[in-house]
C-alpha cells in the first residue's frame, strides 16, 4: 500500500529500506512480486516490457505506484529529488522525528527512491 501524509503517520511504521530505482527495467525486475504483477494485469513479462511500453497508458511514477499499491504484505513512500514527498522526508531528517540510515539529502536526480516499511501497530 502507499502511504499518503507520511508527516503525519510515519511513527506508525517500522523497518524501514529504501529502494534506488534505476529505471522502469530496474523497478520490473527488482522483485518477483512486481514480474507477477506486471504479467497478471498487463499481460507482459519484464522481457517484453521495453517494446511492449506503449500499450500501458500510465507514466512510469503512476505505473510504479498502481503495481505498490497491490502489495498488501509491505507499505511504500515514493520519492524522487526534491518532489513533496522528498521535502517531507527532509524535514522529518531535519527535526530528529526520523532517521533513515542515509542522509536523505544526498539522492541522485535521475532515480526514483521508494521507502519500504511495515506497519508498526494496527490501526483502526
Amino acid at each position: 500500500m502507499i502511504v499518503e501524509n507520511f508527516i503525519e503517520s510515519c511513527t506508525q511504521y517500522k523497518d524501514f529500506q529504501i529502494w534506488e530505482v534505476n529505471d522502469m527495467m530496474d523497478f520490473l525486475s527488482g522483485n518477483q512480486v512486481m514480474e507477477e504483477i506486471l504479467k497478471a494485469d498487463h499481460k507482459m513479462t519484464v522481457s517484453e516490457f521495453q517494446n511492449r511500453r506503449n500499450e500501458i497508458e500510465l507514466s512510469d511514477m503512476e505505473l510504479m505506484k498502481s503495481m505498490l499499491d497491490q502489495v498488501g504484505d509491505k507499505h511504500f513512500f515514493i520519492f524522487t529529488l526534491n518532489d513533496p514527498n522528498h521535502l517531507e522526508l527532509i524535514h522529518l531528517q531535519n527535526t530528529g522525528v526520523m532517521n533513515y540510515g542515509i542522509d536523505i539529502n544526498e539522492i541522485d536526480p535521475e532515480k526514483v527512491y521508494i521507502m519500504i516499511m511495515d506497519k508498526a501497530t494496527q490501526y483502526n
